[in-house]
């Protein structure tokens, strides 16, 4: 073998190990993201209901909303807060039957937060939360948002906040989207901090 020969073969093997070691990286990158989803997005810490001092339905709660209200006996709230979806093209609030309305135990108040995202609604309930004096609130959500939601709304209020799941019949496409979706505001919520 020639000297030639030998350094010719160098970088071959330099890349099939850069190669393998990228491949090795790239498959602990992917495990590791699969299993911090999975804790976070598919099976999220879900808090037992009980009795708090309101309920906070997050968008979009018109699905949610039945569920909400079959749970205010038992959460023996008197305010049921609802974000109230918004038509992107008009910017105008879907007008709803249940804003407003005033059941024997509790009424409903539907709320537009500023921004109209997770963060405004946080922002929303701790406003409302420090106002009011509230020292326990529920929030409801879906499954996949409920970790990021629990991280979110703890960080706007001083009040314990528990986190109450709704959700809708979602196919594997469905979950594959939400846990795409997630993962990547998971991620956004770490690096963005504060309320």
């Amino acid at each position: 073998m020639t000297t030639a020969t030998a350094v010719g073969r160098q970088p071959s093997r330099r890349r099939k190990r850069g190669l393998v070691g990228a491949a090795v990286l790239s498959v602990a990158a992917l495990t590791i993201w699969l299993v911090v989803g999975w804790d976070h997005i598919v099976t999220p810490d879900v808090d037992d209901v009980g009795p708090v001092d309101a309920v906070f339905v997050i968008g979009p709660a018109e699905t949610r909303m039945p569920h909400a209200m079959d749970l205010m006996g038992e959460a023996e709230a008197s305010l049921l807060l609802s974000t109230t979806s918004v038509d992107p093209e008009t910017g105008q609030p879907y007008p709803r039957d249940y804003c407003g309305l005033e059941r024997a135990a509790y009424r409903i108040e539907c709320v537009i937060p500023e921004p109209y995202s997770t963060t405004g609604e946080a922002r929303l309930l701790g406003e409302r939360a420090e106002a009011q004096g509230w020292s326990r609130v529920a929030v409801i959500t879906s499954t996949p948002h409920a970790a990021r939601t629990r991280l979110l709304m703890e960080r706007c209020t001083d009040a314990e906040v528990l986190i109450w799941t709704v959700d809708d019949d979602r196919d594997l496409g469905g979950w594959a989207r939400e846990f795409a979706y997630q993962s990547a505001a998971w991620v956004k919520t770490q690096v963005v901090r504060g309320c």
